[in-house]
């Protein structure tokens, strides 16, 4: 049985505002676009996310909550990914319910882009904000997942959706 697993930088976040902490970051305007455009994109896959995992830093809840507008996507908030190394994200994902087939992370760069890449058969590169990268991982289990096992599936870019 594949597993496909979709890997999402959040979307493009304002500037911290006086007396904001990092966690309080909302997104911009165009962030908000770009969230709904990677929703189309995603729903239209054949093998869309059943669950949604998303640090609980704002930008990323709310980049996960237009991610499953009007859809029934399960979202589990998981503040592990907040500060989470790549090695960190990949216990995550070992550690999900073999319940679900598809999954999306919802994180912050530069570990996105990091574990994209140690996830891949090839290099993805770094990712912009509201970029998604696609995996189909050929596992039974999520266990069973090892580094550099994911054929991507899918790459896109904000300035591409």
């Amino acid at each position: 049985m594949a597993r496909q697993l979709f890997l999402i930088r959040h979307a493009e976040t304002a500037e911290k505002l006086w007396g904001e902490t990092d966690l309080d970051r909302k997104l911009t305007p165009k962030g908000i676009q770009d969230a709904q455009l990677l929703h189309k994109i995603l729903i239209a896959q054949p093998d869309s996310p059943q669950v949604i995992l998303h640090s609980h830093a704002v930008r990323t809840t709310h980049t996960a909550k237009l991610l499953a507008a009007s859809i029934s996507i399960q979202l589990i908030c998981q503040p592990a990914i907040y500060h989470a190394t790549p090695k960190n994200l990949l216990d995550i994902v070992r550690q999900l319910n073999d319940e679900w087939s598809s999954v999306a992370l919802v994180g912050h760069n530069p570990t996105i882009s990091a574990f994209a890449n140690d996830m891949a058969t090839q290099s993805v590169g770094s990712f912009a904000p509201a970029t998604v990268a696609g995996f189909t991982l050929t596992v039974n289990r999520w266990a069973e997942i090892t580094l550099g096992s994911g054929v991507v599936t899918l790459f896109k870019e904000p300035n591409i959706l």
